[in-house]
């Protein structure tokens, strides 16, 4: 064994070791060989792990080309909750620290580069429902961007995470940039989205609401690079500024993740009876009367008279037709045939 191997080179062998799928293999291999440091004592080393290394690509490259059904990815995780709220970072941005922050998550937190190796998937309650948010590896690894990718083109929206400490609008930018080579642009407003998709329709692109989070502001110049980065996106994108790791902003952030998911909360109210608070139907914004019928049950949809609404409408209780346009916590009472 090669002298003077430092003592993370043994912690990321022992990831590696405990490792279970092609993707946590690969990702704690290529934690391992980072440590590794180069002088002539570890040429042969380096050198075994490389090869190693390659033979996983190869294997996990098979596998992928072997399913049927075209392209597949190594992870999916399955919607939960209200809306799926992506994480999208670099490394040692905080990701991880701010889905433990959030959630009942309990992921790896830890200063070398690379804790998140698989998607870790966490609740966050906010008010009466629960968005699911989703930790990623960092982005610009080769060994997970395609199954990252994959998971960022089904999500709802993202978290675009961002260390405060580290010229955050350039990191932004980078990371705009990475999501238009993977075909997903991030947007602010659906009315965007309508006026690009008939221009775009041919290039397969994906658009997608963001929230800009800045990191770390409890460390010092950080509020120069805030006012930095929201000079640059804040007439394009939300932008938040919080500490993970003393829980600043936390609760305004909840309500900014609510915000971008692009949903509304409706309680339904039998004729003559008092609302349902405890589980709200969660719609797209936009919906109308019929779209929340639609979504209940289809046989509303034929049956449908017309319904009240106590909240959004002019008066308690008004009488509105199917295509009334429904607000968050409109409480709506069906009529039917």
């Amino acid at each position: 064994m090669p002298a003077n191997l430092p003592p993370e080179y043994f912690e990321a062998e022992k990831r590696f070791r405990q490792a279970s799928t092609p993707a946590e293999k690969i990702f704690a291999l290529e934690e391992l060989i980072a440590t590794v440091p180069k002088h002539k004592g570890t040429d042969r080393l380096r050198g075994d792990l490389r090869r190693k290394l390659s033979q996983l690509k190869r294997e996990a490259e098979i596998a992928r080309r072997s399913k049927k059904g075209g392209k597949s990815y190594l992870y999916v995780v399955e919607k939960e909750g209200a809306a799926q709220v992506a994480f999208v970072g670099f490394a040692n941005s905080g990701k991880s620290s701010l889905l433990a922050g959030l959630t009942n998550a309990n992921p790896v937190i830890a200063e070398y580069p690379i804790s998140t190796i698989i998607p870790l998937p966490g609740m966050m309650p906010f008010e009466d429902i629960q968005i699911q948010l989703v930790d990623l590896p960092p982005v610009g690894n080769e060994s997970t961007d395609g199954w990252v990718s994959g998971i960022l083109r089904t999500a709802d929206a993202f978290l675009i995470i961002l260390d405060l400490t580290e010229d955050p609008d350039v990191q932004a930018d980078l990371l705009i940039e990475q999501m238009r080579k993977w075909n997903i642009t991030i947007i602010n407003n659906s009315s965007f989205v309508n006026s690009e998709l008939s221009s775009q329709r041919q290039t397969f692109t994906l658009f997608k609401r963001a929230l800009f989070v800045g990191n770390k502001n409890d460390l010092p110049f950080t509020k120069e690079n805030y006012i930095r980065l929201k000079e640059r996106f804040a007439n394009l994108y939300p932008c938040i500024s919080v500490s993970a790791l003393k829980k600043e902003n936390l609760e305004e952030l909840k309500r900014e993740i609510f915000s971008i998911t692009g949903i509304i909360r409706v309680y339904s109210k039998p004729p003559g009876k008092e609302p349902d608070f405890s589980i709200p139907f969660t719609i797209p914004a936009g919906s109308t009367v019929l779209d929340l019928a639609e979504s209940i049950h289809k046989d509303f949809v034929h049956n449908l008279r017309y319904a009240r609404i106590w909240g959004s409408a002019k008066f308690d209780g008004q009488r509105v037709e199917k295509n009334y346009v429904l607000k968050d916590k409109d409480i709506v009472e069906f009529h039917v045939s």
